[in-house]
């Protein structure tokens, strides 16, 4: 979604904060960054409540500064505009894994486990790495499968 400013004049007389950020196409945290660094106009207060607006002409100029990239002070500033919404990044959904090592007597995982002084069968082996990694050890590091494996059979007091 990207976001263009209008050069028409605004059709009020006065413009709310919210509505100069829409306007903007800009958060408001963002605009009060801007407003911190003098990149805009700062807001007139209501005597009555104390609610910052601008005035017609000020919301024009502070379109004028999206648009030129040149501030209020005559200096330049740079905006960032959002990327639209086809171009964010994806989470993808990680594909289900599949273990890849096997819990028999003579597997890697088997023999690591008996070098650190367990003595497990296979049925142990493979409901440690189903309790541990639901989705497989598709990806992961031996060693870390090992460390994982062997302190969930500890805490278990298996071996």
């Amino acid at each position: 979604m990207t976001t263009t400013t209008s050069n028409a004049k605004p059709t009020k007389a006065v413009v709310s904060l919210a509505e100069m950020c829409r306007m903007l196409g800009m958060s408001r945290s963002h605009f009060y960054w801007h407003l911190k660094r003098n990149n805009f106009h700062q807001p007139l207060k209501l005597a009555s409540n104390g609610r910052p607006y601008f005035t017609a002409e000020m919301a024009q100029q502070n379109l004028d500064v999206k648009e030129t990239g040149i501030n209020v002070q005559g200096e330049f500033v740079i905006f960032y505009e959002r990327r639209p919404e086809s171009e964010k990044r994806q989470v993808e959904t990680e594909p289900s894994r599949k273990p890849t090592l096997q819990p028999t007597p003579d597997s890697p995982l088997a023999a690591g486990l008996q070098s650190l002084g367990m003595s497990v069968n296979s049925d142990q082996i493979e409901s440690a790495l189903t309790a541990c990694f639901p989705n497989g050890t598709g990806g992961d590091d031996e060693a870390n499968v090992l460390r994982t494996i062997f302190r969930h059979l500890k805490r278990a007091e298996i071996a």
